[in-house]
């Protein structure tokens, strides 16, 4: 009888490497290098783009689903950008609800943590009474709400406050920190921190959150966090400026205990001071040498353009400008000229190349004229990186009304992948998710170990399951445990202990698995091993029926002789057209026979002595008795 182990689910798919010149689409995806999709026939919004180890990418944002109303929507594509047809319920969009009867449920941020779990911030907004909620969504690695964190996946704030959650990040105990801002006096930014069970943490701040109130300054808002050395957090936003009448970029460092790191900047905060205009600081990310670039737009001018840069700022962990990043501390971008060049979102490479988006648009006379979207290239000091679609910026060529370039984030092979959404000038909007060749050195990743279950419920107490390892698999481990089981014990754990089993397969088998409990769902597992040490698992879901059938066993007559057997036992029934197997007691099975009439003859001489199990099927009938072998 096998032991009933499992693993946790790690995979791992193959990433190419690619030759193609930096800043080219890359045509192996989608069409010509650009994947769309729509979550909803209405209009739909992406607000983040992640990629997993294995080359796919989450897509996280909004959707009008029902009628008016949004519900947050987290779509999963395969490497090629083909939707991932097993994420979720849907063929690869779900949609999810943290309160089902409120007009808008809406993402801003998402991040995939050490557990696996994908975690999404957003608020929740009654239009009925005008308050909002702010929300992490917990879903697990197959697309679904994670009912062990929260409220079965949900961690919802208390309202009448007018709570948003706009940015999230994880720690490296696995807890999230979220920023935001709240409406319930002056807008005031705040950041947040849940333990691993989706609780507020009463260790952070005050009852685990801490507001930054105003410091000269009619409101503020968070918009962007980040963990950083120590578990302290970095918190980006703005700030509405009293003396001066407009946003600044702010940056604020945290303890982690909750409180402001007064030895950072100017008593725990910077100011970016950008220009004399409007600032939004709306993402931050930590570079190789614990820096913050920070990003974001800053506004130029009005009459008769109304102008914006992007802007992306490199500040040290101490809270001082660097002013050897691009030209005194800021990389300015303005690929459209007079035109309104914002960006949401940037990312950063190994070898400390920095990537991000841009949407242009070009307002004359308070009228909206074009829109452009573009991707961009800087080097580590900040500089435009020619090498780059030749300018440093890749502009898309889309004919639509809209256009729009959200968020970026890097594969682990070195290419880019850019996120957003076209609209057609009607009620439709497409997801937009293009792939963009760098110049970045991807990782030496190894193909994935894998196998194939094709399993079978015989009778009530006996499964089958097929194993057929990949070409990439050294060495796999199977087994068999009880859903019920399964679910309370956690894959984590069972995994150490059944890669740990000592029985390892390296060929396809086939295996009986015996002793099991009637009308029981069970799952079947198998983790795989390749050459670089990386597991991978599979499973297979099986339940088995209430009873065996008796009355048919009865019906087909057998008999087995000799048995204790020594050199040949005979197998007579009245099954026709049926299949004799001899099974070890580790599920092998060792010997196959086609029966041609109703007496079929094994040599059993060539096998060990010892019990085995002797089985007989046919397409109406299965019967398995215990056979010893001498």
């Amino acid at each position: 009888m096998k032991k009933l182990f499992t693993l946790a689910l790690l995979c791992m798919f193959a990433i190419c490497g690619y030759s193609q010149d930096p800043g080219t689409l890359d045509e192996s995806f989608g069409t010509n290098g650009i994947a769309t999709f729509n979550p909803s026939p209405r209009f739909d919004f992406i607000k983040a783009v992640l990629v997993q180890d294995d080359g796919k990418i989450i897509t996280v944002g909004e959707g009008q689903t029902e009628g008016a109303n949004y519900a947050v929507f987290v779509a999963r594509q395969n490497p090629d950008g083909t939707l991932d047809q097993t994420w979720g319920a849907n063929g690869g969009i779900s949609y999810f609800k943290a309160d089902p009867m409120v007009y808008k449920n809406e993402a801003y941020d998402a991040k995939i943590g050490p557990d696996g779990m994908l975690y999404v911030a957003g608020h929740i907004y009654d239009s009925s009474n005008g308050d909002s909620k702010g929300f992490i969504l917990c879903l697990d690695e197959n697309g679904f709400e994670n009912a062990n964190y929260g409220n079965n996946g949900y961690a919802i704030s208390e309202g009448g406050n007018g709570i948003n959650y706009t940015g999230i990040a994880i720690d490296e105990h696995g807890r999230c920190i979220v920023s935001g801002y709240t409406q319930s006096d002056t807008d005031t930014l705040f950041v947040r921190r849940y333990n691993t069970a989706g609780l507020k943490d009463p260790s952070f701040g005050t009852n685990g959150t801490l507001k930054i109130g105003p410091h000269q300054a009619f409101s503020s808002y968070g918009y962007t966090v980040e963990c950083v050395e120590n578990n302290k957090i970095v918190v980006g936003g703005t700030r509405l400026d009293s003396i001066w009448g407009c946003t600044r970029a702010t940056l604020y460092k945290v303890k982690n205990n909750g409180t402001l790191d007064t030895s950072f900047g100017t008593n725990g905060y910077v100011e970016l001071n950008i220009g004399e205009g409007a600032e939004q600081l709306l993402d931050i990310q930590v570079d190789n040498e614990g820096n913050y670039l920070c990003a974001g737009h800053s506004w130029l001018d009005n009459e008769p353009y109304l102008r914006y840069e992007t802007y992306v700022t490199r500040i040290t962990k101490d809270g001082d400008i660097d002013t050897s990043f691009g030209v005194d501390g800021y990389a300015r971008l303005e690929p459209l000229e007079n035109g309104a060049n914002d960006c949401y979102g940037i990312t950063i490479a190994p070898d400390g190349q920095i990537f991000g988006a841009i949407t242009a648009e070009l307002w004359y006379d308070q009228t909206l004229t074009a829109m452009r979207i573009y991707a961009f290239n800087l080097t580590a000091d900040g500089q435009l990186n020619e090498d780059f679609a030749g300018t440093g910026y890749l502009p898309y060529s889309l004919d639509y009304p809209e256009v729009y370039l959200r968020e970026v984030a890097l594969q682990r092979n070195g290419q880019l992948v850019a996120g957003g959404y076209i609209y057609d000038g009607n009620v439709d909007t497409q997801m937009i998710i293009s792939r963009i060749n760098t110049s970045v050195e991807g990782e030496d990743i190894v193909e994935p170990a894998g196998v194939e279950i094709v399993a079978e419920a015989i009778d009530a107490n006996n499964v089958t399951a097929t194993f057929t390892p990949n070409e990439y698999t050294v060495e796999y481990h199977i087994g068999i445990i009880s859903k019920e089981m399964f679910d309370q014990v956690g894959e984590e754990t069972l995994a150490e202990a059944m890669q740990a089993d000592n029985v390892p397969y390296t060929e396809a088998e086939e295996i009986l698995f015996d002793g099991l409990t009637p009308k029981t769902e069970y799952v079947v597992i198998a983790t795989a091993k390749n050459e670089a040490g990386e597991w991978t698992n599979t499973l297979a879901y099986v339940t088995t029926p209430e009873s065996i059938g008796y009355a048919e066993i009865e019906n087909a007559n057998f008999n087995i002789y000799p048995n204790p057997a020594t050199s040949a036992v005979y197998v007579e029934t009245t099954m026709s057209n049926a299949q004799v197997n001899i099974i070890d007691m580790t599920g092998r099975c060792v010997k196959s026979v086609e029966m041609s009439d109703n007496v079929a003859t094994i040599n059993v001489e060539d096998i060990n002595k010892g019990v085995y199990f002797i089985m007989i099927q046919n397409d109406n009938n299965k019967v398995i008795e215990k056979l010893i072998v001498k």
